[in-house]
């Protein structure tokens, strides 16, 4: 494992160099964007969910006397949005970016009106007339997978629109040696992903340097770019995409949206630059929903309590369109790799498929697909304890990966973890809080619960992982570029992009470390593909791991040349000079050194000063890739839930997380990304619940509808950290971005079963759902 010398910034509590434009309003985000005589756009959108489109009338805009130019489909030709996995059993589809033909959803973008002013675009889309004729409407799973109901795409088969098989081992054998066979259904819920700040589009074409500028509240600039360049037949040189500073993005902005083709062309097609940002309600119906999946699990199980093997068959809904660049088949794929989770057991088969229905589609959410198989996962072991009348930790002890590396059923190989020192932890920190729930069972009107979930997260998926999805993404590296200034200051130009998570301060850390220099007198640069070299962007968990590697990696080499200069200047080895606090100094004599900003100025003005042969200039790149099969990060979460039986209201008493993410880079950033995943994780539990009617009409299109978590339904969530560096990545960290969102539902779910003694199969656990649950308790 690569390390920087003494590192003196890793594992420090710094805190975050962008928090003073942040938190002081100096931000620039999308909606902060203006260009001198910009065009405001704004959607008509699909208000049915399956028709076909007979016309679209806007002569309504002439007589209102609104100046405004209206764009449809046929203007648009064949443009269209494609993400498409290259396997034989997926039916293909394309998105187009205006409604061509049929609405396949409620929100799909059908029209665009442009105007000079935000508000008369939105008051002119809605006098925008769309005549259509309905069509029978696909709106469940189940109606998915009905043949006698029509399909969505001309020349499909079916709304299946992929079904495949993961497995490995003797799964008959392992049925046959069971003393105990537990079958179970869960489901979770659709919901929406709500990033504080909206998603946004601007674009402006200059002729003069033939160069078309987009700005985009995303999370991959580098791949909008790409997409763009493939949709419009663009060449890349001459398109530059900016994200500014984003409010969050959690995996939402990780797909290309039709906005993010239909703004750029609007503006080459008008000569005026284009902006569109959008309002809640947009986001809530047309920005990509989660979750939506149906597990039917069944485990076979000795008489001893091990875990022989376990069938599955996973259905999720996807909704209308493939998303790119990850695809309808990404999320059920996922479900299907990961349900064996940490567990030691040496039989599995699963099928897996995504239907398509008149739905917002489904995208990639902070976890993608993880929450809901842990959820299935975690509640199948209680389940299968509680048959055993084996206690939930002590099963789960009794099949958890103990020997490293573990090469699983799948023949997916997990490098070195805490498995087994995460439970036992866990047991120690939660022996009070068992024992109260335990006597709470004589109640009939307050219930005390507890609830665990164990699970594992892959993370930095390398591109040997997307060589084997057969994804628009084929790899999966993350590039850095570290110079260094005349003045000794060092500039780090990252292919990421920062939209909550500390980026700027943890690779200022990094790169400080190597080059033996203050993390203030690192400038991070992202967001902007002008500038910063090709990377897939920021998701999936590859911040610390692939970024952190790439700049360690580049500043590394970069620091090796200081060095080298320093020995020429004080005539020694360079192998005999250490950097730190801004000095290159002799090992042995810390009395004798050069400053580290005079061996920039020499590498950069003096170069007459520099050992003969040398190169002036002091820059550096690095491309990381991740690993074949990922860096795995382990963590468990508890939740302890307070219930009261005659009301059925619920309270979160405590939420405890032990996590092992390798090498921490900066503890307080790492517990904030554990502390606000664990948040979504418990609006995914208890509270967000994205509902159609049976004519996929949205029901929850506001927060008056849509409930997220608030102050009050937050305990203290107390995070707990194991270190376990991998040797897999240059810095021994693993990702652990998404961790935080993945146990919750489970926790908390097998906390409501515990605390009331009934079975749960499905989330929310909202008030209603609780209510229901603990009926029998109150003798109904």
């Amino acid at each position: 494992m690569t390390r920087a010398e003494n590192p003196r910034h890793i594992g420090a509590r710094v805190l975050r160099f962008e928090d003073v434009r942040l938190l002081s309003g100096a931000a620039r985000y999308l909606d902060d964007i203006t260009r001198p005589n910009m065009l405001h756009m704004s959607m008509v959108r699909a208000q049915v969910a399956h028709a076909t489109i007979l016309g679209i009338d806007s002569s309504a805009l002439a007589d209102a006397g609104f100046p405004t130019q209206v764009f449809t489909a046929d203007d648009l030709g064949s443009l269209s949005i494609k993400a498409h996995q290259d396997y034989p059993q997926m039916q293909y589809s394309e998105q187009p970016i205006l409604a061509s033909g049929k609405m396949r959803f409620v929100g799909e973008p059908v029209a665009a009106v442009l105007a000079d002013d935000p508000y008369k675009a939105e008051d002119a889309s809605e006098l925008v007339f769309v005549d259509y004729d309905p069509l029978p409407v696909v709106g469940t799973m189940d109606q998915a997978r009905d043949a006698s109901l029509p399909t969505l795409f001309d020349g499909w088969k079916s709304n299946v629109i992929v079904e495949r098989e993961m497995k490995g081992g003797d799964l008959d054998k392992a049925r046959a040696e069971a003393a105990h066979i537990i079958r179970r259904t869960y489901s979770t819920q659709r919901q929406a992903g709500v990033p504080m700040e909206g998603r946004g589009v601007v674009a402006e074409y200059n002729p003069a340097d033939r160069v078309l500028t987009v700005w985009s509240s995303t999370q991959f600039p580098h791949i909008v770019r790409t997409c763009l360049s493939e949709v419009l037949n663009w060449p890349e040189s001459r398109l530059r995409v900016i994200a500014p500073d984003v409010g969050g993005g959690f995996g939402v902005k990780g797909q290309v949206y039709p906005e993010e083709i239909l703004v750029p062309w609007l503006a080459v097609k008008t000569g005026r630059p284009v902006k569109w940002v959008e309002d809640r309600r947009e986001h809530l119906m047309a920005s990509i929903h989660a979750r939506d999946h149906r597990h039917v699990l069944e485990a076979y199980v000795s008489a001893e309590g091990r875990l022989l093997g376990l069938k599955a068959d996973v259905t999720v809904d996807n909704g209308a369109y493939s998303t790119y660049p990850f695809t309808s088949a990404g999320e059920p794929g996922m479900v299907g790799k990961v349900l064996p989770g940490p567990y030691d057991f040496q039989a599995y088969h699963a099928v897996y498929r995504a239907v398509a229905t008149n739905k917002c589609s489904i995208g990639t959410y902070r976890g993608v697909a993880r929450p809901s198989a842990v959820f299935s996962q975690e509640r199948l072991m209680d389940d299968i304890a509680e048959e055993l009348g084996l206690d939930p930790i002590e099963f789960r002890l009794k099949n958890i990966i103990r020997e490293f590396p573990y090469k699983n059923v799948l023949g997916f190989s997990y490098d070195k973890g805490s498995y087994a020192e995460s439970l036992e932890k866990m047991r120690e920190l939660l022996a009070a809080d068992r024992t109260e729930a335990e006597a709470s069972k004589v109640s009939t009107t307050r219930r005390v619960g507890v609830g665990i979930a164990c699970f594992i997260e892959q993370t930095a998926h390398g591109t040997p992982d997307f060589i084997r999805r057969r994804v628009p993404i084929e790899t999966g590296y993350i590039a850095a570029r570290v110079e260094m200034e005349p003045d000794g200051q060092a500039i780090v130009d990252l292919g990421m992009q920062n939209h909550g998570q500390g980026l700027e301060t943890t690779m200022a850390q990094v790169a400080a470390d190597a080059l033996g220099i203050d993390p203030k007198d690192v400038f991070v640069r992202h967001g902007d593909t002008l500038m910063t070299p090709y990377s897939v962007g920021t998701w999936g968990s590859r911040g610390a791991a692939l970024g952190g590697g790439a700049v360690h990696t580049a500043a590394t080499q970069l620091a090796d040349k200081l060095r080298a200069i320093a020995a020429h200047l004080l005539q020694a080895k360079a192998e005999d000079i250490v950097l730190g606090g801004g000095k290159a100094s002799l090992k042995a004599d810390a009395g004798r050194f050069v400053e580290i900003r005079k061996l920039a100025r020499i590498a950069l003005r003096n170069a007459d000063q520099m050992p003969e042969g040398m190169t002036p200039g002091l820059e550096a790149s690095f491309s990381q890739d991740g690993p074949a099969d990922g860096t795995y990060s382990n963590a468990v979460h508890a939740a302890v839930v307070e219930i009261d039986v005659p009301t059925g209201k619920m309270k979160l008493r405590r939420f405890v997380v032990v996590e092992d993410c390798g090498v921490v880079l900066n503890p307080m950033i790492a517990d904030g990304q554990v502390r606000g995943g664990v948040v979504q994780g418990i609006g995914s539990a208890m509270l967000e619940h994205f509902v159609y009617d049976a004519e996929c009409q949205p029901l929850t299109t506001s927060f008056a509808d849509y409930l997220m978590p608030q102050a009050p339904e937050i305990p203290n969530i107390e995070v707990h950290h194991i270190v376990t560096p991998t040797s897999l990545t240059p810095l021994g960290a693993k990702g652990m971005g998404e961790g935080g969102a993945i146990g919750p539902a489970a926790a908390i779910a097998n906390a409501v079963a515990d605390a009331l003694d009934v079975q749960v199969t499905s989330t929310p656990l909202n008030g209603n759902a609780v209510w229901r649950l603990s009926a029998a308790l109150r003798g109904e």
